[in-house]
């Protein structure tokens, strides 16, 4: 598998990666706001969010239909979709594009859910790797203390209730994410991940992030054409008025 640099698109993509409540979203999204402000092409993409099968995954999850296999292919083709329409598409166009997740989700997710790695892999095998994958490496305590410091509870998938690894909610996240955790870490070497101490305050790990991203990508090639001001229309000038002929 080839980067997006290495298969010379224009574009470069920026993913992070990380555990529900590692603050990877957060980052991402500060990280989107300084790009911007600095007067850069940005296009923001987030996991499970095309709405072409949105709505089939909310009703599956509500009714508790989903099984490990047709959980990875809706978020596959959730992936896919998004990926020819607006990854490609953007990253041609000479876009820098930063996912909230991407296709290390699933490696690890749906391999915990009990899912042959091969299978999975093979899913997403059209896709090619970010330039830059953050992984933000965070405590499970501290990522469950930030999630609920947000809502009131864990949602039932999150904490991998669905897999009946115990009949505690906390408990079964403690399992679920630690699993996921091992996942992450065991590919952090083989797609070289940035991994962040995510257990740090936020401005750190901004700091650390926002280096690493100026570090690796060519910033300037991405900032928008500043428009040069118009030229003032000139004032009509008054026509020569022919002097009249005299009267013969």
């Amino acid at each position: 598998m080839k980067t997006f640099a290495e298969l010379n698109f224009p574009g470069r993509l920026v993913a992070v990666e990380g555990l529900d409540g590692s603050g990877k979203s957060t980052q991402i999204y500060l990280l989107k706001r300084w790009l911007e402000l600095q007067g850069m092409k940005v296009y923001f993409s987030e996991w499970n969010s095309s709405e072409l099968v949105k709505s089939a995954t909310s009703k599956g999850k509500k009714r508790e239909l989903l099984t490990p296999t047709t959980f990875s292919l809706i978020h596959a083709t959730d992936f896919a979709d998004r990926y020819e329409r607006h990854l490609v598409p953007l990253l041609r166009a000479g876009y820098l594009v930063l996912c909230d997740r991407y296709i290390f989700t699933a490696f690890a997710r749906d391999v915990v859910r009990g899912c042959p790695p091969e299978w999975v892999r093979g899913l997403y095998s059209f896709a090619a790797l970010p330039d830059l994958t953050f992984f933000f490496k965070s405590d499970l305590e501290v990522s469950l203390q930030r999630i609920l410091d947000g809502r009131p509870q864990l949602k039932y998938f999150e904490a991998g209730m669905d897999l009946r690894l115990s009949t505690d909610l906390y408990e079964s996240f403690r399992i679920f994410q630690g699993r996921i955790l091992e996942q992450y870490l065991a590919m952090s070497t083989e797609f070289n991940f940035l991994v962040v101490d995510a257990n740090e305050l936020v401005e750190k790990q901004q700091e650390v992030v926002r280096e690493l991203v100026a570090q690796n990508v060519n910033l300037a090639s991405f900032r928008r054409a500043e428009r040069l001001p118009a030229r003032p229309t000139p004032a009509p000038q008054p026509k020569a008025v022919k002097p009249e002929e005299p009267a013969e």
